[in-house]
């Protein structure tokens, strides 16, 4: 993803700097918010397997990568790998650490 436009983060219509808009099929992921953000451990960089691992609920877990799309778009997590050879892994972002209590 291109880097997103400091300016959108928090609003409706996060867009990244050269214009593009957020997909609007990614709303419905935010229902998962208050269960994967908490699972962000603010310390340490946390890859798609360490979150997986936190999830009990199955539907939450099954649409985990469109959630992952869905808050690296809206600042909620950002790439913690560039460049790196080995898995993702995602730490929080700018507007995650405002949205859970522990990161604070």
């Amino acid at each position: 993803m291109s880097l997103l436009d400091p300016q959108s983060l928090g609003t409706d219509t996060p867009r990244t700097l050269d214009g593009r808009t957020y997909p609007e099929h990614l709303r419905e992921y935010h229902r998962y918010d208050h269960l994967v953000l908490p699972l962000v451990d603010p310390r340490r960089p946390q890859t798609f397997d360490d979150l997986a691992a936190g999830l009990d609920d199955r539907n939450a877990l099954a649409d985990l990568p469109a959630w992952l799309a869905s808050a690296e778009w809206r600042g909620l997590i950002e790439r913690a790998d560039k460049p790196s050879r080995g898995p993702r892994a995602y730490v929080l972002g700018p507007c995650g650490h405002a949205n859970i209590p522990h990161a604070a």
